[in-house]
């Protein structure tokens, strides 16, 4: 408790004193992340032998708060097992607290599982999983609990995947020695919480695939011939039947993919559902891969069409797919050097990222091409008069991102088109005194630009069109 209060008054200080030199958001936020690094350290060698305390910027910010339900919830689960227990929280999915509240069997009324692990004295050791439900009288009370089958949840899906059409729970779970998760689905029917079959995979995520009104689980999964030892990739509808997992032919993912570390669905071009898959390569470069449904089967262009579609969608690491422009359909980025930046070294190399679409058959076709900043979570599309006309260079004292016209040298370029920040609502008061002004905003963050007032070259953008070039991707 005296180390959390201490963090606090730490976090309060360290914020006013940081603001008073003038840091820019993301400045304050680094010193910040490394101060609380070097303040757990020691509430650790503090408290050796006891029970530990930690805490973050993050979580500090970001505390979780429980509903009224929830925590009604949860004295009924302490009721049970005991006060000596932590929650945990699925990492991914639609499903992102501790608490899933929702009606899996055949009655009126919501169900709750709950994932905790009990404190390291206990002698149960590792993840649980526990089912309450509602008694006569209306209150909650644990059913039943079992042990999970890893070490961190990844992520819950409430579906029906059974020949039965009953709900069932599906849970994957993160281990620590295997780089594949587990997947195990949950039945709860006539009172009975059980756990009905298990599977291994990479990739896991429902989606009405072939658009008949409900959702369909399609896994990626790695499967060895014990026989050869060869090991092959493939993306499969699952479905259980009588208590045993069964999946489709499915179809082959990329032999050149060596691990998945982002899935999402959207759509592609022709308004068909997909799954956007983006993996990692032998050499740590991001590469996308495509599954939707065509032919009463799923089908995967980027391996079909490897040579063709594969150069087209490689990209150094943190630049995922996206649904840049909000439309529903996910774009490919792919980036190159900025003008200007053709022969810089690795560490100072600035990319122009181009954002493709997939159009059946085995095409992408580019959209818009501009400047991305993973960091800050916008892209800006150059408009076309922009083109081999205009690069970026970062303002070594502000960290703003400026825009010049590119005179044929990138240190010699000095004319000012726009500079771009971004900033904390509190204190986007003191951009807006100074000339800048907002172009949009999410969040608690706000999106300001200044323009030169002197508008006589034709490369400066007016506010409307910085607005509508402008996309929020945080």
């Amino acid at each position: 408790m005296i180390l959390a209060i201490c963090g606090g008054l730490c976090y309060n200080i360290s914020c006013m004193f940081l603001h008073a030199l003038m840091l820019t958001d993301a400045e304050v936020i680094a010193v910040l992340k490394r101060l609380f690094s070097v303040l757990s350290c020691a509430s650790a060698m503090l408290l050796s032998g006891c029970t530990g305390i930690s805490f973050t910027v993050d979580t500090l910010l970001n505390a979780p708060k429980l509903t009224e339900e929830q925590s009604a919830i949860h004295q009924a689960l302490i009721k049970r097992v005991g006060a000596n227990i932590t929650l945990k929280y699925p990492k991914n999915g639609d499903y992102r607290s501790a608490f899933v509240i929702a009606d899996i069997d055949d009655e009126p009324t919501d169900e709750a599982l709950v994932f905790y692990e009990y404190a390291s004295s206990s002698a149960k050791n590792g993840l649980r999983v526990n089912i309450l439900d509602k008694d006569e009288d209306g209150e909650w009370r644990s059913v039943k609990e079992l042990a999970g089958g890893g070490t961190d949840i990844d992520r819950v899906v409430i579906s029906s995947v059974g020949d039965s059409g009953d709900v069932d729970v599906l849970v994957g779970y993160q281990n620590l020695t295997s780089e594949e998760k587990t997947l195990e689905i949950f039945s709860y029917k006539d009172g009975k919480f059980e756990r009905i079959a298990t599977d291994l995979y990479s990739v896991l995520e429902p989606i009405d695939i072939n658009s008949d009104g409900s959702n369909e689980i399609i896994t990626i999964s790695k499967a060895t011939d014990s026989e050869t030892g060869h090991s092959e990739v493939t993306a499969s509808l699952l479905r259980t039947q009588n208590g045993e997992i069964t999946k489709d032919a499915g179809i082959k993912m990329c032999d050149e993919t060596v691990s998945y570390v982002r899935s999402q669905t959207g759509f592609i071009e022709d308004g068909r559902r997909a799954l956007f898959v983006d993996g990692l390569d032998q050499d740590g470069n991001l590469m996308t891969e495509i599954v939707y449904y065509r032919y009463s089967s799923l089908q995967n262009p980027m391996e079909q069409r490897a040579d063709k579609l594969l150069p087209k969608c490689v990209r150094p690491a943190g630049y995922y797919s996206t649904d840049i422009d909000g439309d529903g359909i996910i774009e490919i980025p792919t980036t190159s050097p900025m003008i200007g930046y053709e022969n810089a070294v690795a560490e100072e190399m600035v990319y122009t990222t181009t954002w493709s679409s997939y159009h059946d058959f085995y095409d992408l076709d580019e959209e818009y091409s501009g400047y991305y900043s993973i960091a800050d979570g916008y892209f800006f599309a150059f408009p076309k008069r922009w083109n081999s006309s205009v690069t970026v260079k970062k303002d070594g004292e502000s960290g703003e991102l400026v825009f010049y016209k590119f005179t044929g040298d990138i240190n010699t370029s000095s004319e000012e088109l726009m500079r771009i920040a971004v900033s904390a609502k509190n204190r986007t008061e003191r951009y807006t005194s100074d000339g800048y002004e907002v172009v949009g905003s999410k969040g608690q963050l706000d999106y300001v630009v200044k323009l030169p007032l002197d508008k006589r070259e034709k490369l400066i953008p007016t506010v409307d069109e910085v607005k509508n070039n402008l996309y929020i991707t945080n």
